[in-house]
C-alpha cells in the first residue's frame, strides 16, 4: 500500500528527509567539485581511463548476465537444504575485501600460477577482478527473483508438457525480470566502480577507479575529482534504465 507524503508524521518525514540528505551529501559534493575542476581533466588520460572502463565493464556485464542468469535458474530448482549452502558459496566473495580478493585472484590469473594465465596487468585480468566483485550481485538478486515465481505456474506448465528452456524463457524470464533488471543494475555498477581487486590484478590496463588513485597522486585532488565525475557520468544511465524497467514491470 502507498501512502502520500503527507500523510506521514511530520517527525517521520524530517528525519527520512534528513537520511536522504545526509546520503546525497558525497555525490552532492562530488558534482558540485568536480563540475567545478573539469578543465583539470585536460593534463589527464580520461578517455584511455574511460575507454578501458566501458570495454571491460560491459564485457563483464555481459559474461556475468549469460553465466548468471542460467545459474540463478539452476539454483531456484535446488532444495532448500542445498540452496542454504550455495548462498554460503555466494555470499563469501562478499565478505571478502576487495583488495584480498585481488590477492586471491593472483593466483589463479597470474602467470605462475595454476592456470598459467598470465592476466596480471592485462585487460582480460581486469575483466576477471570485475566478474568476481560484481557477480554475487547479479547472481544473489536474480535467484532471489526466480524464487518468487510461484509454484503453482510452474507445476502447471510443467504438466502442459514445457521442457525446461520454454519453463526458463516463458515463465521465469518474464516474471522474474524486475529482480534481474535491478540485479544487471547492482553488476554493472559494482564492475564499473571495482577497484580494489582490479588495483592488485591489473593496473594497467587502468579503468576509471584505478585512474582516479593514479590522478589523485599525480594531479591532485581536484583533478580526481573531475575524474571521478566523469565515472558517475559513465556509469549512471544503465542502472536509471534498469530501475525504470523494473519499477515499470511492478505497475
Amino acid at each position: 500500500m502507498r501512502f502520500p507524503l503527507s500523510a506521514g508524521r511530520p517527525g517521520a518525514v524530517a528525519a527520512a528527509g534528513l537520511a536522504l540528505a545526509v546520503l546525497a551529501a558525497p555525490a552532492a559534493v562530488l558534482a558540485l567539485e568536480g563540475a567545478l575542476h573539469l578543465s583539470a581533466l585536460a593534463a589527464v588520460p580520461a578517455g584511455r581511463y574511460l575507454g578501458t572502463s566501458l570495454g571491460a565493464g560491459g564485457l563483464s556485464l555481459l559474461i556475468i548476465l549469460l553465466g548468471g542468469t542460467p545459474l540463478a535458474w539452476w539454483l531456484a530448482r535446488l532444495s532448500p537444504r542445498a540452496q542454504a549452502w550455495a548462498e554460503v558459496v555466494l555470499v563469501l566473495p562478499l565478505l571478502l575485501p576487495p583488495l584480498v580478493l585481488g590477492l586471491a585472484l593472483i593466483f589463479l590469473l597470474g602467470p605462475d600460477s595454476v592456470t598459467h594465465l598470465a592476466w596480471t596487468n592485462a585487460f582480460f585480468g581486469l575483466v576477471a577482478a570485475e566478474v568476481y566483485e560484481a557477480a554475487p550481485y547479479f547472481v544473489l538478486a536474480a535467484w532471489t527473483a526466480m524464487r518468487a515465481v510461484p509454484a503453482p505456474l510452474v507445476e502447471s506448465a510443467t504438466t502442459l508438457g514445457w521442457s525446461a528452456r520454454q519453463l526458463l524463457l516463458r515463465l521465469y524470464l518474464p516474471l522474474a525480470a524486475p529482480g534481474l533488471a535491478l540485479g544487471a543494475a547492482m553488476a554493472w555498477s559494482r564492475a564499473m566502480g571495482a577497484f580494489g581487486a582490479p588495483i592488485v590484478v591489473s593496473y594497467h590496463p587502468a579503468g576509471l577507479p584505478v585512474g582516479i588513485w593514479i590522478t589523485l597522486e599525480d594531479f591532485g585532488l581536484p583533478a580526481a575529482m573531475a575524474l571521478a565525475l566523469v565515472l558517475v557520468v559513465a556509469s549512471l544511465p544503465l542502472p536509471l534504465l534498469a530501475t525504470g524497467v523494473a519499477r515499470h514491470a511492478d505497475r
